[in-house]
């Protein structure tokens, strides 16, 4: 009897941090519009451990600002890694997730030192902030149809 509750502990245990790990909830096209100004976030699935992303500013139709993205899975973790305007990647450790949440760090960064991404419903919305979230910025889209 033991055995078998302690089995399915452990089984309950694994399931929750494969889903707590699982960053499906990310893939897709979100975008956001307001006042001529379209931000838009593409994410690939995590196949074969990696996601790729990249985010695109339009303001009166003229490209502004991307970043390439990419998220690697590894038996060590996860490390966000962003190249603002294609510059060299300054990479992010995942230090918490959650069904839909993950948030990275680099303390060593000068800024943002704390990345986080939070899901609700077909809202994606992306934090960048100090470790103290004293200076914080926020960025939200809604899943595009494609």
């Amino acid at each position: 009897m033991f055995k078998s509750v302690s089995a399915s502990g452990l089984a309950l245990l694994m399931t929750a941090c494969a889903s707590a790990d699982d960053l499906s909830w990310m893939e897709g096209h979100w975008r956001s519009e307001a006042e001529g100004r379209v931000s838009e976030e593409i994410w690939t699935n995590g196949e074969g451990g990696l996601y790729l992303g990249v985010n695109r500013t339009i303001e009166d139709g003229q490209a502004r600002a991307f970043e390439f993205m990419r998220i690697v899975e590894s038996v060590d973790g996860a490390a966000y890694c962003a190249q603002p305007g294609g510059g060299e990647a300054v990479c992010f450790e995942r230090v918490d997730s959650a069904e839909h949440s993950v948030t990275f760090e680099n303390p060593d960064h000068d800024f943002p030192q704390r990345i986080t991404y939070v899901r609700e419903g077909d809202a994606l919305t992306a934090t960048i902030s100090d470790l103290s979230g004293e200076q914080a910025f926020s960025f939200g889209w809604e899943r595009a149809e494609d």
